[in-house]
């Protein structure tokens, strides 16, 4: 029997998992689901073996039907070309869309750039959403995107909670701020609850010609 070590054990591992474990086995990250399927597959001529560690899986994956885990992990090329290419968001929030912004595109493809800056937001092994941070002096700015398809599942408060608590893991700071649109009313209603307040009015920000009044919001 040989099994290759590609999208064919994934899809392999996949079709012998029950209905519900195989929802969260799929909707996983690509290189969450290569590490499992490898890791079930690895010693290929021990049938016993390979029951065992599907069965370890199910029950593992069978926890994270009810139990909710999210972390903030380095941000992968995938993860990078997947924001650009599919991340679009209905109008007014398409001023967030990637694929507008040509030198936020940029940056976000280079492993250069995005080194200790931007990061992904995964929950229960899925990709959900992605931070930046820059610091600025004592300040730490954060910017933030969820993945279009999660908008609105009741998430954010948790969503951000990781984010903050990563970045008070990882930085040195005095204050950590947000700017955002001023549109945006449940971002706003969100960084509120969380301890943040707006400093002053809005004004105008331009970003590749386009024209949006934001609000800068503060936590110290």
């Amino acid at each position: 029997m040989v099994i290759e070590k590609t999208t064919t054990s994934i899809q392999r591992l996949a079709n012998q998992l029950s209905d519900d474990v195989r929802e969260v086995y799929t909707s996983m990250i690509p290189e969450y689901q290569q590490s499992y399927a490898d890791y079930v597959y690895k010693d290929i001529d021990k049938e016993i073996t390979i029951l065992k560690r599907k069965k370890n899986l199910e029950k593992s994956f069978s926890k994270l039907l009810s139990e909710v885990y999210f972390y903030v992990t380095p941000m992968s090329q995938v993860t990078a070309e997947e924001i650009i290419k599919d991340w679009t968001y209905e109008v007014p929030y398409n001023y967030y869309d990637f694929v507008a912004n040509v030198v936020d595109s940029e940056k976000l493809l280079s492993s250069e750039e995005r080194e200790n800056h931007y990061f992904q937001v995964i929950r229960n092994g899925a990709l959900v959403g992605f931070t930046e941070f820059m610091l600025e002096d004592n300040e730490v700015k954060i910017n933030l995107g969820m993945k279009p398809k999660y908008i609105g599942q009741g998430w954010g408060r948790d969503f951000f909670q990781a984010i903050e608590a990563f970045a008070v893991e990882k930085y040195v700071f005095e204050k950590m701020f947000i700017v955002v649109a001023d549109f945006n009313k449940r971002a706003q209603k969100l960084f509120q609850n969380a301890g943040f307040k707006k400093t002053a009015e809005s004004q105008e920000q331009v970003t590749d010609d386009t024209h949006v009044h934001v609000v800068k919001m503060i936590k110290e």
